[in-house]
């Protein structure tokens, strides 16, 4: 009986860029800042629109502290929506534009650029990026997910080994994907605590519990994966915003873990325990901010 074909996680390798490519690189990341810079000084179209958002909270925009694997996602799909588009064609014009931002009915959207985010000038935003790391202007009604460490950690290994559709916006790259190759035991040998500990290290890259329980005190919402739909519910509610359901990115395939790897997994995540028990003994709870 022949063997099966190696998983293309086992058998990709990357490779090492030579000196006189990434000084290139370097070179068209600075011609792409000032590029970005230009656009933002020349186009008022976004700034214009974003001046006539008002959430009765009194606040001019929403921004999310998007943390993988805690259905961030789907909140971003659920405000996408509010335009009246499918969410997945809003997200392709997005990722097609310079500045990484889009219109949807009357509703301005930006992702990613710390710049772009910065300036404001848009009813949502999202990034992966440390809340340290983000300037936000005045009046932004900030919001996170937040989910059970290890069903986020055994969610991220699955969604590694799965990859995204073809077609998906923004695909996990390759590089990334290697994390997961040769099984789970592999992965927690690979894993950095950056993206073990992502909740945490979301909130304060020093991963300091009491400095992230005060950044995740001052969002304006918290919300928890677990209770989606009535955090959602209640967000609507607080920005009176007919915001619905909408489940993006889910990973079909999923692995079983052995006793011993989730003893495994659960004691390396210790300080994300201790971080949601702190935060419950702050009083943060889902929607109470």
């Amino acid at each position: 009986m022949e063997a099966p074909d190696p998983s293309p996680l086992e058998t990709w390798t990357p490779r090492p860029r030579p000196l006189k490519k990434r000084l290139a690189i370097r070179a068209s990341q600075m011609a792409a800042e000032a590029h970005e810079v230009w656009l933002l000084r020349r186009d008022d179209s976004y700034r214009n629109l974003a001046s006539t958002y008002r959430l009765p909270d009194g606040s001019r925009r929403v921004y999310c502290h998007h943390v993988r694997k805690t259905a961030g996602t789907s909140l971003w799909s659920s405000f996408m929506a509010l335009g009246g588009e499918d969410p997945e064609v809003v997200q392709r014009r997005l990722n097609l534009d310079r500045l990484k931002r889009t219109v949807s009915g009357p509703y301005a959207y930006a992702s990613t650029l710390r710049r772009v985010l910065a300036e404001g000038a848009y009813f949502y935003g999202r990034a992966h990026r440390p809340a340290e790391e983000q300037p936000l202007p005045p009046g932004t009604f900030t919001v996170t997910v937040l989910r059970d460490p290890l069903a986020r950690v055994h969610s991220y290994y699955d969604y590694l080994v799965a990859g995204d559709a073809e077609d998906a916006p923004g695909r996990v790259a390759m590089k990334e994907r290697v994390l997961a190759a040769g099984g789970f035991d592999a992965f927690l040998g690979r894993v950095s605590d950056r993206d073990l500990l992502t909740q945490l290290w979301t909130f304060s890259t020093r991963f300091d519990i009491s400095e992230a329980v005060d950044r995740i005190g001052e969002c304006s919402h918290v919300m928890f994966t677990e209770d989606f739909a009535a955090g959602l519910a209640t967000l609507a509610g607080r920005l009176d915003l007919p915001l619905q359901p909408y489940r993006a990115r889910t990973t079909s395939r999923r692995s079983t873990l052995t006793d011993a790897q989730r003893d495994e997994l659960r004691h390396r995540l210790e300080p994300e325990y201790r971080l949601l028990e702190a935060l419950a003994a702050a009083g943060v709870a889902p929607g109470t901010n």
